[in-house]
């Protein structure tokens, strides 16, 4: 599909974690995309306009765009969170190719923080289209890196995608967990995706994050002998901008 312009109102802003929210615009009915691709917005600003590229976090069976980010401080983000409800911006896209391999027999995802976006676009869709055209028992694994358990972005979304979807079951990676967690500890590695995934050699591997997360996967993936083409990478550069 071609990329289109057009222009979106606010509707409103979802606090998900601490220093993470969610943006919610409206969108045109003629606006189509595919769950896992990404678009630029743009800001007027008193200093002028300012443009960001973000994954949509939204799937096509939704009404509107959602973006949801990390809250850096700059001056990108600090004028989109002082936008109010009303208030118009223009996107442009959709654009990129991290998208879903509906006859891939299985799936890992490896993610962490506001990366899990795009995956959220397409297990919601897939939730919403009770997985149509999904290859027949196929697994899906999603690994999720975040700091704490409270920094669990979708959290409560994710646990109930991962009760509706066949095949789905999300595991969970805290870099910093509290005394009562029985989960994964530190980071997603050689060791956590072998203990989850019998043989990783046979699965196929979606890497979405800022740039130091996909360098570290990419050498996990190495160790593991991943070849490339079991591989679907998407870089969040500028991440913190």
């Amino acid at each position: 599909m071609d990329p289109m312009t057009f222009t979106g109102a606010l509707l409103e802003k979802i606090e998900r974690v601490p220093g993470t929210a969610s943006y919610r615009f409206s969108r045109p009915d003629g606006y189509t995309f595919e769950p896992g691709q990404h678009y630029a917005i743009t800001i007027a600003t008193p200093e002028g306009p300012l443009t960001h590229t973000f994954s949509h976090a939204d799937a096509p069976t939704e009404s509107f765009t959602e973006l949801t980010t990390r809250l850096t401080g700059s001056p990108f983000k600090n004028a989109l969170d002082a936008l109010p409800v009303g208030a118009e911006a223009e996107f442009s896209g959709p654009r990129g190719r991290f998208l879903f391999r509906y006859d891939a027999p299985k799936i890992a995802f490896l993610t962490g923080g506001v990366g899990i976006t795009p995956i959220r676009s397409m297990l919601r869709y897939l939730a919403d289209t009770h997985g149509a055209g999904r290859a027949e028992a196929q697994e899906l694994v999603l690994f999720y890196g975040c700091m704490t358990e409270d920094d669990v972005t979708y959290g409560a979304e994710l646990d109930e995608l991962a009760a509706t979807i066949p095949g789905l079951r999300m595991v969970l990676v805290i870099t910093k967990p509290s005394d009562s967690w029985k989960g994964h500890e530190g980071f997603i590695t050689t060791d956590v995706i072998r203990a989850e995934l019998p043989d990783p050699s046979v699965w196929t591997y979606y890497v979405v994050g800022p740039p130091p997360m996909i360098v570290a996967m990419q050498k996990v993936l190495g160790e593991l002998e991943i070849p490339d083409a079991q591989t679907v990478v998407e870089n969040f550069a500028g991440y913190a901008t």
